[in-house]
């Protein structure tokens, strides 16, 4: 990984959060905010390059419709990079899937998995759609790659929201647009532009610095994590019963096998509920991670699953017990103390003169 980077010169852009040797603070994400009026502030400068020395994936991939080339519309979804790369105009060889691959896995997600699995949902015909992207900070420092969305589904308003405990502190709260400005795509904040200035299409972003169980809010369409490692963090044990609460569709990208089969046991402790089988993801990211212990290929993104929530056991039927049988109001109730008298046809003169000598009378 680092051997690929330095060779061919990614060492700026969003490609400081693949390197674990190269850090610019230029190209991170500044508490220092501009005040002035200006649409974008200090703080958001580090997305003015994203893609680096990638000049003709920047042009292709930055580009506003009628700029740069048009991409034909799509008659059936996507399932691989090559037939992406050839819809987009995209070299198959280029580095740039690295980047792509988090949108492109939304992507198939939502166009190929969703309707697989939850059908009922039918979320190929919603118009808007709110996606919850949990514990997945990268991403987050990568947001100008999700444009891509927009040019996959055009017809469909997405609305990001980023939750995790590693988010930047500035950014807990903060509200930001993907939207066309001029002719290039721009990264800018709401409370610095005017909000009449917002492009017809335009994608929302929301940053929340706090572990996904602790978020307030209206219930998502679709919750997605990437590298989630359940078995390293113990707030998945309270996360987890959070989602078996909400019981919306939840799909987890890992770069191993070995850890969808650890997140299996997590989520069984936490929920009771299980995982389907992970399977490979065609828009992982073709960078081989290194790991040093073991030999095994790892990729960002290799695996995708679903988490299959613990079904409720209805309660059995309560078997209504039988009504008595209303009492004539004619007749007045005998009292508590005494026994209901037998049949009259039944008791001897002894028995009659018995009973009633126990019937208590009133005083005079």
């Amino acid at each position: 990984m680092e051997r690929f980077l330095t060779q061919n010169r990614l060492d700026h852009g969003y490609w400081v959060h693949w390197s674990l040797l190269v850090r610019s603070p230029h190209f991170l994400l500044h508490s220092e905010m501009d005040h002035s009026g200006e649409s974008t502030p200090t703080w958001l400068t580090g997305h003015a390059d994203p893609y680096g020395p990638l000049r003709a994936e920047s042009d292709i991939l930055l580009s506003c419709p009628g700029k740069g080339p048009r991409a034909p519309s799509l008659t059936a979804p996507l399932v691989c990079w090559l037939q992406y790369c050839k819809w987009r105009g995209l070299s198959l060889s280029s580095p740039v899937a690295a980047l792509l691959s988090s949108p492109l896995s939304i992507y198939y997600i939502m166009t190929s998995l969703v309707p697989r699995d939850f059908p009922e949902l039918n979320i190929l015909k919603k118009k808007s759609l709110k996606i919850h992207i949990i514990e997945s900070n990268r991403e987050f420092q990568s947001l100008l790659v999700f444009w891509e969305l927009a040019m996959l589904l055009p017809h469909v308003t997405f609305e990001l929201l980023f939750i995790g405990e590693g988010l930047p502190q500035e950014c807990d709260e903060q509200q930001f647009l993907l939207q066309q400005k001029g002719d290039r795509l721009a990264l800018v904040c709401p409370s610095f532009a005017q909000e009449d200035g917002v492009g017809k299409r335009s994608i929302r972003v929301r940053g929340y610095r706090r572990a996904y169980h602790m978020l307030q809010g209206p219930k998502p369409d679709l919750v997605i994590g990437f590298r989630p490692a359940f078995r390293l963090h113990d707030f998945w044990l309270s996360t987890l019963p959070r989602l078996q609460s909400l019981k919306v569709p939840a799909y987890f990208c890992e770069d191993n096998e070995l850890s969808c089969v650890c997140s299996q046991q997590v989520m069984g402790a936490a929920t009771g509920g299980a995982l389907s089988a992970p399977h490979v993801n065609p828009f992982h990211s073709p960078l081989r991670v290194a790991r040093g212990d073991n030999k095994l290929p790892w990729y960002s993104n290799a695996f995708v699953f679903h988490l299959i929530y613990k079904t409720v056991a209805a309660c059995p039927q309560r078997v209504p017990l039988a009504r008595p049988r209303p009492c004539d109001p004619a007749q007045p109730l005998p009292p508590a103390n005494q026994k209901p008298p037998a049949e009259a046809s039944k008791m001897t003169r002894k028995e009659r003169k018995q009973a009633a000598r126990n019937i208590p009378r009133k005083r005079k």
